[in-house]
């Protein structure tokens, strides 16, 4: 019985351990590959989703110019070959196939015949081939996963500036999915971080104006509304941040042009930011002396490896300065690369959503209805707890998913106020990744 229980226990602490190590993850949570296919660079993303089971996002880039025209030249001539020699054996099946042992073959007349009816039946197979591949790939294309379309405009009405938000995708004004991934985001957007929408524009043509906004639902479900406050003019793009009542996490884009302020700047939401400023190395100097530090930053980095996010907020004196809850947590972070090609919004703990854990958790059998879960997470966030302190130490789990100039703007309530400072990096590959987008 002893050597019984013996064995049991070492097997119930060789399955704890493969479950530890199986189920570890570091530096980023998503899962990054890149590799060769044939002589074509291939750059392969899986993004998980906030909840399992869940949808995860696939991003696939293949670096290069494509197919070689030669390559498809040699192609067609190879498949004319193979259509000919299929139309000479219907030749030969309607003359040699047919003839007696020892005679002569039969008339050419009928190897023609033969000859012509197997390319007819070789046209309408390559046809019917044809129309049966464009619909398959017209299913797949209509399962492909893809972020709601929107727009954003600003209204000068009543003398200020006012953004305007508005998702114009069908199956959000309709609800009314067309594939099983849309399923997904049909059901009511609810507070993530108590909002409902975390919005950031970035400076298009220079990227060195940066807001962090929270627009509040307008006239109806589809628009959103916030002040533009003292933000500078110009084209911007916009990126919307939204999850779902089923814990599906969402970010729209959009691009607009920010005309001058007008008049008197009204208030916003307290927890919008609004920043203008260009990157000056490993260390941010802050408006009453204090200081934010990359730590370890170096000038290069490289794609797909731990990205080293981690920063030190310190005191005009030196030591570790405490921080405000902002949103509910420690600090949020940005990552855009400067052509607009990589935007991700992040957490401490990654770029997993916190009310997608919550949706999780407190899910009950009862919520039969779009918008139950939906009203009890609202009525639960609606004002994140801004109680307690934390230190000045942040990190951020992330890999650099293609080479380009980088910008990480880091953001943090201290003494009350939301405060920002801006980094920069390069991120380079292997020197074929250079390329991607």
């Amino acid at each position: 019985m002893n050597a019984l229980l013996n064995r049991r226990g070492v097997r119930t602490a060789a399955l704890v351990l493969a479950t530890l190590v199986t189920s570890a993850h570091v530096g980023s949570p998503d899962t990054w590959f890149q590799g060769m296919a044939g002589p074509y660079e291939v750059q392969a993303v899986v993004r998980l989703p906030g909840v399992i089971p869940g949808l995860a996002q696939i991003d696939i880039r293949v670096a290069g110019e494509g197919l070689y025209p030669w390559l498809g030249w040699l192609l067609a001539a190879l498949g004319t070959l193979l259509f000919a020699g299929a139309v000479t054996i219907f030749r030969a099946a309607g003359t040699d196939a047919l003839a007696a042992p020892g005679t002569g073959a039969a008339s050419g007349s009928a190897g023609a015949r033969y000859a012509v009816l197997g390319a007819a039946i070789l046209v309408a197979a390559l046809v019917g081939a044809r129309g049966w591949w464009r619909s398959v790939e017209r299913e797949y294309q209509a399962e492909l996963y893809r972020p709601y379309a929107a727009t954003a405009l600003v209204d000068t009405a009543g003398g200020h500036r006012t953004l305007r938000f508005t998702i114009t995708d069908s199956v959000w004004t309709t609800r009314r999915a067309r594939n099983a991934w849309e399923r997904f985001s049909v059901s009511p957007i609810v507070p993530d971080h108590g909002k409902l929408m975390h919005l950031f524009l970035i400076e298009a043509d220079d990227p060195s104006s940066f807001a962090h906004l929270h627009p509040v639902p307008g006239a109806d479900s589809s628009t959103f509304v916030a002040s533009l406050g003292a933000l500078p003019p110009g084209r911007y793009r916009a990126f919307a941040d939204v999850v779902h009542e089923t814990g599906f996490p969402q970010t729209m884009v959009a691009e607009l042009s920010v005309p001058p302020a007008l008049g008197d700047v009204p208030a916003g939401d307290p927890d919008d930011a609004m920043f203008t400023g260009r990157p000056s190395g490993a260390q941010w100097m802050l408006a009453d002396g204090a200081t934010v530090t990359w730590e370890g930053q170096r000038d290069t980095l490289e794609v797909d490896a731990d990205a080293g996010l981690r920063f030190t907020v310190r005191e005009p004196d030196g030591t570790v300065a405490r921080l405000e809850p902002y949103l509910g947590m420690a600090g949020h972070a940005v990552v855009y690369r400067t052509d607009g090609g990589v935007y991700v919004h992040l957490h401490p703990n990654g770029t997993i959503s916190m009310v997608a854990q919550q949706a999780m958790a407190q899910r009950a059998p009862t919520d039969t209805a779009a918008g139950m879960l939906a009203r009890r997470l609202a009525a639960d966030t609606t004002h994140e707890s801004h109680a307690g302190q934390f230190d000045g130490v942040l990190a951020f789990p992330y890999a650099f998913p293609s080479a380009g100039r980088y910008r990480v703007w880091l953001q943090f309530r201290r003494g009350g106020q939301v405060m920002t400072a801006l980094f920069d990096v390069e991120v380079r590959g292997d020197g074929r990744s250079a390329s991607a987008s």
